[in-house]
This record gives structure tokens, C-alpha cells and sequence, in this order.
């Protein structure tokens, strides 16, 4: 049986409902504390992204749009979709992922959220469905290159 997704607001001051959400999942299924933190890191920038790109509105009082998330225990791993119905924005395109292997002086400003999802998510991938921005990733429970 799939998971369903839960809906969250979009508004900061609520991200620990989600962040309760995903630590509960990872203790479900025996994660280390290293495992659920970088899950919760990349759930963190792209709440965070989606509050102040895709509802901006939100930052405010108008923050009742809708965050879905679903997680899926698999193997060693949590599959993660993540959609808001901000306009359609890829982050993980060229253009999104600033290049940042350069001296610390040489970055443009922006992008190192989408360039921490992209080192610590797994098989990701972005596409528009009814409407809605969507990320499905894997959060593995052993650290990246270990």
C-alpha cells in the first residue's frame, strides 16, 4: 500500500510539525540520528525555499498554502515526495545549480540550498503534476559515500 501524503502549511513557524513528522518516520524504521538529520536538513531548505520563492505570500499571514509530503520506509532508505503549488520551478536544472567548486569569494549568492539537497538526496528528480512542483528523493540510511 502507497503512502499517503500529509499536508502542511506553508509558513515557517511551522516547520517542526513536519520536522516531528520525519523524525517519526526515520524512528520507525531504525535510523540513525545522522540519517533523520539529513533528512531533515533537506526537508528544512526546501520548506524553507518554498516559503520564500514559491508562496512568498506565506512569510506572512497568508500562509495557509499547502506543503505535501509523503515518506516511504524502503530498504536501508526513505523515498520522499515533496510538492507545493508554487509556479512550476525546476531547482534542479543547470541554470538553478550555481556552481560552487571555486574560492568562497567566486559564488554567486543564492543556490547552496539546492546544492546541499543535491549532495545529500539521492535518485532525484523534479516534475509538474497537476499542478504542483514535484521532488521524490531518497534520504539513504547510511551516509553519502560510506
Amino acid at each position: 500500500m502507497a503512502a499517503q501524503p500529509r499536508v502542511f502549511q506553508a509558513r515557517l513557524e511551522l516547520f517542526p510539525e513536519l520536522r516531528g513528522y520525519a523524525e517519526h518516520c526515520c524512528m520507525e524504521v531504525g535510523f540513525e540520528r545522522a540519517a533523520t538529520d539529513r533528512l531533515v536538513l533537506v526537508l528544512e531548505e526546501l520548506f524553507a525555499n518554498t516559503v520564500e520563492h514559491g508562496y512568498p505570500q506565506a512569510a506572512g499571514t497568508a500562509g495557509d498554502r499547502p506543503v505535501w509530503l509523503t515518506l516511504t520506509p524502503a530498504m536501508g532508505r526513505v523515498e520522499v515526495v515533496y510538492e507545493d503549488a508554487g509556479p512550476a520551478y525546476d531547482p534542479f536544472t543547470k541554470a538553478a545549480t550555481p556552481d560552487y567548486s571555486g574560492p568562497v569569494d567566486s559564488w554567486q549568492i543564492g543556490g547552496l540550498g539546492v546544492a546541499l539537497v543535491v549532495r545529500l538526496g539521492r535518485n532525484l528528480r523534479y516534475d509538474r503534476q497537476e499542478g504542483r512542483n514535484r521532488i521524490r528523493f531518497a534520504i539513504l540510511a547510511a551516509a553519502p559515500g560510506a
